[in-house]
């Protein structure tokens, strides 16, 4: 029933996704916070995914392309990243961001994040050089969690660049064992 349908979904949304954030369980909250949405807030959930859908070519094209970029960048200056690879956000994250700085879809511009994986701390921090030296940092986007960890004890470097189309994209930086 619409009305079962509700309850699950604000229960989930209130109580199961931010236990999975707290246990570093990402993947899950993701799943979990979209599965809400869609039964929460259903046409705005409708909207958004048609929106998304009709640039998921055009960003799945871009998300190749700066992971190829920063990885070959990475190299050439000596770095050898585990991986780099990107995502597009999810559909609950883009409606958060859009509500809370009352923007219309066409004004969000970071609808990808990108993660570089390291060996080590220092190369974090190595690797953070590199991408602030190719793309132009965003003013106030930068937040270090290794030096200061979040409560659930997550760590990474997370910045957000002009990178490429001047397009704001997001990159995160961390080692294979805070990713784990």
């Amino acid at each position: 029933a619409p009305e079962k349908q509700d309850r699950i979904a604000q229960e989930t949304m209130e109580i199961y996704a931010p236990l999975a954030n707290r246990l570093g369980i990402s993947w899950v909250k993701i799943e979990l916070e979209d599965l809400s949405f869609r039964y929460i807030r259903p046409r705005e959930y409708q909207e958004l995914a048609d929106q998304l859908g009709k640039t998921l070519k055009q960003r799945t094209k871009f998300i190749e392309e700066v992971s190829s970029e920063l990885s070959r960048i990475l190299q050439e200056r000596g770095m050898k990243p585990k991986d780099v690879s990107g995502r597009p956000k999810h559909l609950w994250s883009v409606h958060k961001k859009m509500v809370s700085k009352s923007l219309p879809f066409e004004e969000v511009h970071d609808l990808v994040a990108f993660r570089v994986l390291v060996d080590n701390i220092g190369e974090c921090y190595e690797a953070l050089g590199h991408v602030h030296s190719l793309y132009r940092p965003v003013p106030g986007r930068f937040k270090d969690y290794i030096a200061m960890p979040k409560p659930n004890a997550y760590r990474s470097l997370h910045t957000t660049v002009i990178g490429p189309g001047a397009e704001r994209v997001e990159i995160q930086i961390r080692t294979l064992d805070m990713h784990a």
